[in-house]
């Protein structure tokens, strides 16, 4: 899960919590307050039941009273209501006779006699009390239906704040993923730039906004890509500089053991044997210094690439030619398919490269008696080359990784190498704007195919005109797969 989803569920996991704690709390208090609207309710029923009682005294009238009483029964909070105007309790309308105290909250008032004063009122209150009786009223309020009023509106008020708070919630996750988002895109811009330098793109660099922790971390990474780019060139340059001069006394080591093999008469079996054992050496040492320069050359964009048109089937006729008389000396055979006419657009020398790579290699890896085929097709838009043998086979693990530079694979038959031609190859490949690949089964051989298509995609590199013949044979290079 990336980091983005990650915060942003965060984020909504925070708000949702603290969404419903809120409502908890709202809930709580809302609860109380309609707790407390139903006995202000209630102290204003027992209010107007005591100013009609009064009024009831003052005008003589106990009817007015009663009709009072009468219609509050038409509530359904009202189960009984009675009165007691000085001669006993009477009850006020009909009472259901199963009626208990147990299923009521009795609640009692008890109003005095009103005072008359002046206009026909006696200012005395013995004289009051001789005229007006204390009225007592007892009302029966439904604990059911009290109960049921407050899980009404608690319902109601219930479902507005689901409702409201759905709503908040929603808002919420369609903000929490936009917010995720410009809160970790710089995070994920470092995090690819970070992917480029690891796949050898060292000059990417990272745009730094802010002042906060991330932005210190893409100028740690900024520094970190300037430093290796650094360390990257003195490789490149340390490694062109190395091959560059080991040529020389090389090519000075051959022609000296060149010189003293041409001498026969001067030397005995034992020392000619010694040289040849040099000039072999020297050979291989040869071989990886031009491989070694090669790869310094496509590192630093200046491997010499001059596509023209070409007779891809006459350059791979002329490389299986080539390789006939080694595959002879292994006792292997050498087959060929090859489609005539295939014609395109790329550098045959660097092609011719590639192919004698492929085919040296199969030859190395396959026992006496075995074969190695060459495979030439027309493909849409290109053209497909396969080079086939019944060899040791490469490992899966060794498989995946035969394409880099200096990778090398233990086989049987101890073939020695320094792991750089499949790296050229697959380099050539790419300058080319084709691909290689490679399929294989330990016991069982492997197959490397590489497909040029019919117009090389351009490539920024110093590209110099190359006038070599593409029909000549290529220089065999011993190395190439992973030994």
């Amino acid at each position: 899960m990336s980091i983005r989803i990650k915060l942003a569920l965060i984020i909504s996991i925070a708000m949702a919590a603290a969404t419903a704690a809120t409502a908890g709390a709202f809930l709580s208090l809302q609860y109380a307050s309609l707790r407390q609207a139903q006995e202000e309710k209630i102290r204003l029923w027992k209010a107007n039941i005591a100013n009609i009682a009064s009024e009831s005294m003052l005008a003589h009238d106990p009817l007015m009273l009663l009709d009072y009483l009468q219609g509050l029964r038409h509530y359904q909070e009202f189960l009984r209501l009675r009165l007691d105007a000085g001669d006993g309790w009477q009850d006020v309308g009909k009472t259901e006779a199963s009626l208990t105290a147990g299923s009521a909250r009795i609640e009692t008032l008890s109003v005095p006699a009103p005072v008359e004063g002046k206009g026909g009122r006696s200012s005395s209150p013995q004289s009051a009390a001789s005229k007006h009786q204390a009225v007592s009223v007892e009302i029966w309020l439904s604990r059911t239906a009290l109960d049921a009023g407050l899980r009404e509106a608690r319902t109601e008020l219930e479902r507005n704040l689901r409702i409201a708070a759905g709503g908040v919630t929603l808002a919420w996750l369609l903000l929490c993923f936009p917010l995720g988002w410009t809160m970790t895109r710089r995070i994920l811009r470092i995090e690819t730039v970070l992917h480029e330098i690891g796949a050898g793109r060292a000059e990417a660099r990272v745009a730094i906004t802010g002042s906060d922790e991330v932005a210190r971390l893409a100028q740690g990474v900024n520094d970190m890509a300037d430093q290796l780019q650094e360390l990257d060139q003195l490789k490149k340059t340390f490694v062109a500089s190395v091959t560059h001069e080991l040529r020389s006394p090389l090519g000075a080591i051959e022609s000296q053991v060149k010189t003293l093999l041409a001498d026969t008469e001067r030397l005995s079996p034992e020392g000619r044997e010694n040289l040849q054992r040099i000039m072999n050496n020297a050979n291989r040492l040869g071989h990886f210094v031009t491989n070694l320069l090669d790869m310094a050359k496509i590192e630093r964009g200046k491997l010499d690439y001059a596509p023209r048109p070409m007779n891809l089937s006459e350059l791979v006729e002329n490389t299986v030619l080539f390789f006939q008389p080694k595959s002879a000396e292994g006792r292997i055979t050498l087959e060929e398919d090859i489609a005539q006419g295939v014609n395109l657009c790329a550098d045959p020398d660097l092609v011719a490269h590639v192919l004698t790579n492929l085919i040296s290699n199969a030859l190395k890896f396959t026992h006496p008696g075995g074969r190695v085929r060459v495979e030439l097709k027309q493909k849409a838009g290109g053209a497909e080359c396969s080079v086939t043998d019944s060899g040791v086979g490469i490992p899966p693990e060794g498989l995946a990784r035969i394409f880099q530079p200096f990778e090398r694979v233990k086989n049987p038959l101890r073939a020695t190498g320094v792991g750089l031609g499949l790296a050229i190859s697959k380099s050539i490949m790419d300058m080319h704007g084709g691909n290689i690949s490679a399929q294989s089964k330990i016991g069982r051989g492997s197959r490397f195919c590489f497909f040029l298509p019919d117009t090389p995609t351009p490539v920024t590199t110093n590209a110099f005109p190359n006038d070599h013949d593409a029909s000549a044979p290529p220089q065999a290079h011993d190395d190439a797969r992973p030994s």
